[in-house]
């Protein structure tokens, strides 16, 4: 797998969330930075971190939005988002007991679910908040 490059395919129309993915991207760019460095077990946890730290604010942000303007499809969306952070918990408790070698088999998964959420999930709710005139909701929270 190679490193990520940024496409107008992944802007949900959306300024604010299209910075936040940009966010999330770079981060597992780094990951595939470390692992071709073979520096990928020593980089998980602190990235398996901001990780959390970086998903649970998105997360908040686009449900707290979803929530004002009465999206339609929150609660699969909250329920897609719930998924996702427990597999990355489960991956950083991997790492917390030991586990190594998990670099490749975590940044496939992030790669896969990432890109398959922005360019599917947020695509739709990108379309809504156009829909309403939205294109912003304020700065980036990552």
């Amino acid at each position: 797998m190679a490193i990520i490059t940024w496409k107008s395919c992944y802007e949900t129309g959306n300024a604010t969330f299209d910075a936040e993915h940009r966010a999330l991207v770079n981060a597992l760019n780094d990951l595939h930075v470390a692992m071709r460095e073979k520096r990928g077990d020593e980089v998980l946890l602190p990235l398996l971190t901001t990780l959390n730290t970086y998903i649970r604010k998105h997360f908040q942000h686009e449900e707290e939005t979803m929530l004002k303007y009465h999206y339609p499809d929150l609660e699969a969306h909250i329920k897609a988002h719930g998924s996702f952070k427990n597999t990355v918990k489960d991956f950083q408790e991997q790492v917390l007991t030991g586990y190594s070698g998990l670099s490749p088999e975590l940044y496939k998964y992030l790669r896969d679910w990432l890109l398959n959420h922005i360019v599917k999930t947020d695509s739709q709710f990108g379309n809504f908040l156009r829909e309403k005139n939205i294109y912003t909701c304020g700065p980036p929270v990552l």
